[in-house]
């Protein structure tokens, strides 16, 4: 009975911490799921998110422990995919270009998005990151990079709208005071 309670906390942990980082709260969601790791090792999911987290705080590094782990237990669509994040992060894009084809998962467009958009492919980066942002509508880093794609693409007003939404969901992100001064001068 006690092992239950104690499966059934840690499961709790994990969720919580998967529900923050998907809520853009990456340094909570590192806390929870560091948690979580450090009670269940061999967790896949919650290594992965962990070293999702520390992936969208720059801290690749720090997440790759994890994300090799998590592929090592569980070598599914969803840990290439987040490997793939990581070696976009450390400007390894042909690692993460040749991982993304065996990647899977929700987040798929929207590392394919950030992959493009690293490799100056603006189009394709904002339609990719377009595709994503349709189930994703609130998913704060998909419009940053969609809008740096749109800069990049010289379509300012969609940068505009994308930037927009960017601080409106993460107003006290470390690129709001940057989108701020583009948003301020209009490119």
């Amino acid at each position: 009975m006690l092992m239950g309670f104690c499966t059934a906390v840690l499961l709790a942990d994990t969720d919580r911490g998967v529900e923050l980082y998907r809520n853009g709260k990456y340094a909570d969601a590192q806390s929870e799921l560091s948690k979580a790791v450090a009670s269940s090792p061999d967790d896949a999911r919650a290594r992965r998110f962990l070293g999702l987290s520390l992936v969208e705080q720059h801290k690749p590094a720090e997440a790759q422990e994890h994300l090799v782990k998590a592929n090592e237990l569980d070598p599914s669509g969803d840990s290439k995919l987040a490997l793939a994040r990581m070696y976009i992060e450390q400007k390894d894009l042909d690692k993460a270009e040749d991982l993304l084809k065996d990647a899977d998962g929700e987040d798929l467009d929207y590392v394919r998005g950030v992959l493009q958009f690293n490799r100056q492919q603006n189009t394709e980066a904002a339609s990719s990151l377009e595709r994503y942002l349709e189930s994703h509508p609130n998913h704060p880093y998909a419009h940053y990079y969609a809008g740096l794609a749109y800069n990049g693409a010289k379509r300012p007003d969609k940068m505009l709208t994308h930037f927009g939404m960017f601080l409106k969901l993460k107003p006290d992100a470390p690129e709001a005071r940057k989108v701020r001064a583009v948003l301020t001068t209009g490119h």
